[in-house]
Parts: structure tokens; sequence; C-alpha cells
């Protein structure tokens, strides 16, 4: 049968964690959530779970740390936009390990023949998870950009207003003079230009400034959660397939399946 993608099983390391963390007392600071995903979905696995068991995800300390104080300095959250890096990449190299994966299975199909088709059905049922899990995770993948959107018209209202303007001036005079006897006359044009700018603090009202900072809490739990989704993904899918590994690569028994390598 086709060679296996590197898959390394999760649900101990999963256990472990859960065991290891211990739910704290003291609001914890969140701090940017960022790592380099692996194609392997138990490598990534195992660096996302660890990644999100050290950062749990506490309402009331990122209100408190979100909370605007200066205006004019909260035009981005650096924060919010590691974990938008994070979750983009992982959205990205788990739609890619899916596909692969998907790709292997269908080559694990052995040709059509009557009876003693239990183990196919069992490498297309693995093949239709995948493919379920990577259209999810693609749905996921377009939604993550709206932040910007919906934060950059929240801000637009609180924002400081900047002002520029320009006054322009243009003046005339006609000298006259006689010399010998001769009126002679003389014009004299001038013009002139000033511009100033103004910038002042917008007049947003508490509940729009509270609206900016609702909506960085909220995406910081969106983005946490697509995270905790990939990780979901990558430890349903890796136990079926160790699960079901036998009949995986050995579909119709002893005689075997699909392309001989991939």
């Amino acid at each position: 049968p086709p060679r296996r993608p590197d898959l390394i099983t999760p649900r101990r390391s999963a256990r472990r964690h859960a065991r290891r963390h211990q739910p704290t007392t003291t609001p914890p600071r969140h701090h940017a959530l960022t790592h380099q995903p692996t194609h392997a979905p138990g490598t990534s696995f195992l660096k996302l779970d660890a990644l999100l068991s050290a950062n749990p995800p506490d309402v009331a300390a990122l209100s408190a740390q979100f909370a605007i104080t200066d205006v004019a300095a909260a035009a981005d959250n650096s924060t919010v936009g590691a974990l938008m890096s994070t979750t983009t990449s992982e959205l990205f190299f788990a739609t890619s390990a899916m596909s692969v994966l998907e790709t292997w299975l269908k080559l694990c199909v052995p040709a059509i023949e009557d009876g003693n088709n239990f183990g196919v059905g069992i490498v297309m049922e693995a093949a239709k998870m995948c493919s379920d899990a990577r259209g999810e995770l693609e749905k996921l993948q377009a939604s993550v950009p709206d932040y910007y959107k919906e934060r950059g018209a929240a801000y637009a209202a609180i924002a400081p207003k900047t002002t520029t303007s320009t006054t322009e001036s243009t003046s005339k005079a006609d000298d006259k003079s006689t010399k010998d006897g001769t009126l002679e006359a003389t014009a004299k044009e001038g013009a002139s230009s000033s511009s100033e700018t103004k910038t002042t603090g917008g007049t947003a009202s508490p509940d729009q400034i509270s609206h900016v900072v609702a909506l960085d809490v909220m995406w910081y739990l969106k983005l946490y959660a697509a995270c905790d989704r990939v990780r979901s993904l990558y430890a349903a899918v890796c136990d079926f397939l160790e699960k079901n590994e036998e009949k995986i690569q050995a579909p119709k028994g002893e005689r075997g399946g699909g392309m001989s390598m991939y």
C-alpha cells in the first residue's frame, strides 16, 4: 500500500498536558502565541497542544490587558495580531495536511471487485473525515481577515482627527509717478500662502471605546478557538487512522490494496 504520511499519536500527549495544567487564581497576561507549524499532523499537534495549554484564555485578564488608555496608541493590537499570524499559519498547514492525507487514503483504495469491501469502506470513511476537516478549515481560514475590517471600522469612530487648513492671499498695487512730464504707472503683485495642521482627540463615548476592546477580546477568543479546533481535528483524524491502520494498509486483507508507493 502507499507509504503512510508521518503521524504521531496525540492522545498520550493530550492527557499529559491536561494533567500538567492547573488553573491559577492570578489572571495571566496573554503573550503573543507564536510557533512554526509543520506539515506532519502529529508533530504539529504536539507543538500546538503545548502552546494552547500554556496560554489558556481568561476573559477578565484580556479585557484588562486590552483596555484603552491612550486612543492614539491603540491603532492596532499586537497581541491579537501575533495570534492572527499563528492562526493563519496553523489553518494553512492543517488544510494542506488534510489534503495530503485525503489523497493518500484515496490511493489506498484497491481495485474494484465484488465482496470483502468492509476494509474499503473504512478507507473511504477516513478519506471523508479528512475531506470534511479540510472544508471546515478552509471556511475558518476565509473568515480570519474579517478582524481587520471590523476593528478598523470601530477604531475609526474613536481615532484622533487630523485636519489641515490652507490659506492663500494675493495683493495688487499700482504705483504712479511723473518723470520728465510723463505719467508712469508700475503694477506690483504679490501672493502668499500658509497651511496649518491640527490633530484633535475624537469625541468618542465610553461605549465606543469599550466596543473596540470587546472586539479585540472576542477575536482573541475566536482565533484561540480556531487553533483549538485545528488541534481537535488533528487528534480525531490521527486517532481514527491509528485504530484502523491494518484495514487501511490492507483493505482486502493480505492481498493489499492501492499503489505500491506515494
